[in-house]
């Protein structure tokens, strides 16, 4: 995790923002004109995809809300905690309910029920932008080994027999394998950063677990390749299969003017999913705008380089 973090973020050039002064400035003097105004999410938004799109490559897709598809085998677990409320103090707290919702909570009568601990549930994840491989890209990539229908068609026949999903949207958008997502929050709205940080661990794991699932492809290839191949010939020198680690996604998370930059990922053998902070821009400052699109421009080129080889090697033996 830490050499592919390092691949992205340790190719920085100081002259970065002399290659995108006008993506750079139109987002600083958009930012400033959103502060003078109660703006919404729907602003923000359309701020930071316009500046994506800016910076993105043919090779990516960016796509705008649409819900990340509903299957219970690619959503995360929840970890609920045994309650620490004593038992008899318990009684005098009402507790948060399944499916509680802004709109009223569920009140429990039965005394036995109340002090049951209380069971937090994920919605299904929804990003504000999505970033992802095109379809066109992973096609041409693979004219080599596949032809170009017969690669659609892996991915689209995978996808329906639910073998792999690739493309995680409802109405398929040809956005395949998502390293990026944002979430957007304005505090005129009555949203927060927190609230935004919570959406972006929710989609973060589900991206990784699409990663999982090409992984354990990839992983059931090898094994059964072993199984007809001598396994002293295995051992030679120049046999062993690349080190391909599936694990890293970003996300973006904003609230107002505030730019935070996240990296998903799960250590080897683990099966929880971690997240740590590694920037945070106020994009109202003169720096502070370069300084972020020039993280946001090296998470682009890290998933138009290591990411999408590693996915590609994948493909090619599938």
């Amino acid at each position: 995790m830490h050499n592919i973090a390092a691949a992205i973020f340790g190719a920085q050039k100081p002259s970065w923002a002399m290659k995108y002064p006008q993506v750079s400035e139109r987002l600083w003097s958009k930012c400033k004109e959103l502060e003078r105004k109660p703006a919404g999410e729907a602003e923000r938004m359309e701020t930071l995809y316009a500046a994506i799109n800016d910076l993105k490559q043919e090779v990516f897709e960016a796509v705008r809300p649409n819900p990340l598809v509903r299957l219970a085998h690619l959503k995360s677990p929840v970890q609920n905690p045994r309650p620490t409320i004593p038992r008899k103090r318990s009684q005098l707290h009402q507790l948060l309910r399944g499916n509680a919702t802004a709109d009223g909570l569920y009140q429990s009568t039965d005394s036995s029920r109340a002090i049951e601990p209380a069971i937090f549930k994920l919605k299904d994840p929804w990003p504000d932008i999505c970033v992802g491989l095109s379809d066109d890209s992973l096609a041409d990539a693979l004219r080599s080994t596949k032809d170009r229908y017969i690669t659609q068609s892996l991915l689209l026949d995978m996808q329906d027999i639910s073998t792999l999903i690739s493309d995680p949207h409802v109405t398929p958008l040809g956005l395949r394998f998502p390293f990026l997502i944002v979430e957007a929050k304005a505090g005129a709205t009555g949203w927060n950063l927190y609230q935004a940080q919570n959406q972006a661990a929710v989609g973060g794991s589900t991206a990784l677990l699409i990663l999982k699932g090409l992984s354990g492809l990839r992983d059931g290839q090898d094994l059964n390749e072993e199984n007809y191949d001598d396994v002293e010939a295995s051992n030679e020198p120049g046999q062993a299969s690349p080190n391909i680690e599936l694990n890293i996604v970003f996300s973006i998370t904003t609230e107002g003017p505030v730019h935070e930059s996240w990296i998903h990922f799960r250590e080897p053998k683990e099966e929880d999913f971690c997240m740590v902070c590694i920037g945070t821009w106020r994009t109202t400052l003169k720096d502070g705008s370069p300084n972020f699109l020039r993280h946001l421009s090296a998470i682009l080129r890290g998933g138009n380089g290591e990411f999408k080889d590693q996915i590609i090697s994948v493909l090619k033996d599938l």
